[in-house]
């Protein structure tokens, strides 16, 4: 372990450690617990997936997302949360096709686990900690609450490195410093977290191997930043949500940094072997912007994002598939673009308390390496409508999406050459209708 590293290791754990021992007591209370339950049931039709060729449609009934969530606070300042997920069945990978969850090729493997695992030391409006298993706060993308996106679900795109686990590329270990100022209209998020460590192991989705990464050259910390500025109502809470149903006016800008020094071998062969010594840093750009505007006629929302993950350009140097798949290239590695969003609240009520919200979306990217494809590109359109049944709580999505790539690529579940191990069967576009039936009492 590097000096830095000690130095920066002992430097959070200390300053933790002092925070949550001299910050002042709150009054002394009893300890409260709050639980919630909620779920996403997704109905995905996509016109590829079947036959020989795999050119026939396919729907895919699975849970998108199960939650057990517990927070239980010692007093008003202490306290722990806990989030486990769950999917079941077959499950869409995002753009680039289909795969079994553990569940489906195993009994005893029930695919649930912790996603979120954290201390909480909430002292003033200024200043909070959370410690542990948390979200990374660089994008407002992947702060946005999972059950209040706009859209029927967040971006497939706007994860950040690394590994092939919600996990890691939407949450790591480590420390968060958050807080407000200026009645919370400015927002700052300061993080210190893993970042990537040691070696990966994932599987080829052509054929089907199990291919591993270099090892970690350095083992570093992974340093994260973000600020916003809400110039209308202050956005409530640690994250976001994609549209606050007309009841607050939002205009919030904002934006993030990340850099984690010596996270990969810049020379490897194709069969593994690291060439030299020379390294590659990981650094990453976010900008976000969002509106929200209710008025007599309805409620009006927009929404935008852009990020750049940036790896030095190892992709062109580095073609271990262990690398390009989890590390450097592929759907999380590095990549450039974003999405805009926007959405309209109905002036009626269906039902009792029922709103209609209809929605459009376009998302713009570049891989630098994807599915054996350097520099693709991806364009998304499409659009939906939102049943707000009972709030957030109880919700029905109807979107359809319309999927372009720059290059015709293959697909997870393809067949392959089995003398080059290339993809047969490739796509260059394809249509996706999807329904989300979302309940939770939260």
């Amino acid at each position: 372990m590097s000096v830095l590293r000690c130095v920066a290791s002992t430097a959070v754990a200390v300053g933790a450690v002092v925070a949550l021992a001299t910050a002042p007591r709150a009054n002394a209370a009893e300890p409260t617990f709050n639980f919630e339950v909620k779920g996403q049931v997704y109905s995905e039709t996509t016109d590829f997936g079947t036959g020989v060729d795999r050119t026939g449609s396919r729907t895919d009934l699975h849970f998108q997302r199960l939650r057990l969530v517990v927070t239980g606070m010692f007093d008003d300042t202490y306290g722990f949360k806990f989030q486990t997920c769950g999917n079941c069945g077959t499950s869409k990978q995002g753009a680039l096709g289909y795969a079994l969850t553990a569940q489906g090729v195993s009994e005893d493997d029930r695919d649930v686990r912790i996603i979120d695992g954290y201390a909480i030391a909430n002292y003033s409006e200024q200043f909070n900690l959370k410690v542990g298993l948390t979200k990374i706060p660089l994008t407002r993308a992947n702060l946005d609450d999972c059950f209040a996106p706009l859209s029927q679900d967040r971006s497939m795109f706007s994860y950040t490195a690394f590994g092939n686990s919600a996990a890691k590329f939407s949450r790591d270990i480590g420390v968060v410093a958050w807080g407000g100022f200026n009645d919370d209209k400015l927002r700052y998020f300061a993080a210190v977290f893993q970042g990537r460590e040691g070696i990966t192991q994932t599987v080829n989705p052509f054929g089907g191997a199990t291919v591993v990464s270099s090892p970690q050259p350095k083992s570093t910390l992974e340093f994260v930043g973000r600020m916003h500025y809400a110039f209308l109502d202050a956005e409530p809470g640690a994250g976001y949500q994609g549209s606050y149903l007309g009841d607050l006016k939002v205009f919030t800008i904002g934006g993030g940094l990340a850099y984690q020094g010596d996270v990969a071998y810049r020379d490897v062969t194709a069969t593994g072997v690291v060439q030299d010594n020379s390294t590659v840093n990981y650094k990453a750009y976010a900008a976000d912007v969002m509106f929200e505007y209710p008025t007599k006629v309805g409620t009006f929302t927009a929404t935008g994002q852009y990020l750049k993950l940036d790896f030095d350009d190892a992709y062109k140097t580095n073609f271990n598939p262990g690398d390009r798949l989890v590390d450097i290239a592929g759907l999380n590695g590095q990549k450039n673009g974003g999405f805009v969003k926007a959405a309209y609240i109905l002036p009626v009520k269906i039902g009792k308390e029922g709103k209609l919200q209809p929605y459009a979306l376009y998302e713009d990217w570049k891989f630098a390496f994807l599915l054996g494809v350097t520099n693709q590109k991806i364009k998304q359109t499409g659009g939906g409508i939102n049943y707000y049944i009972h709030g957030q709580n109880v919700r029905l999505t109807a979107e359809y999406l319309k999927t372009d790539f720059g290059t015709a690529t293959g697909f997870v579940g393809a067949r392959i050459n089995p003398t080059t191990g290339a993809p047969i069967d490739k796509l260059k576009s394809y249509n996706t209708f999807r329904m989300m039936f979302q309940v939770g009492a939260f």
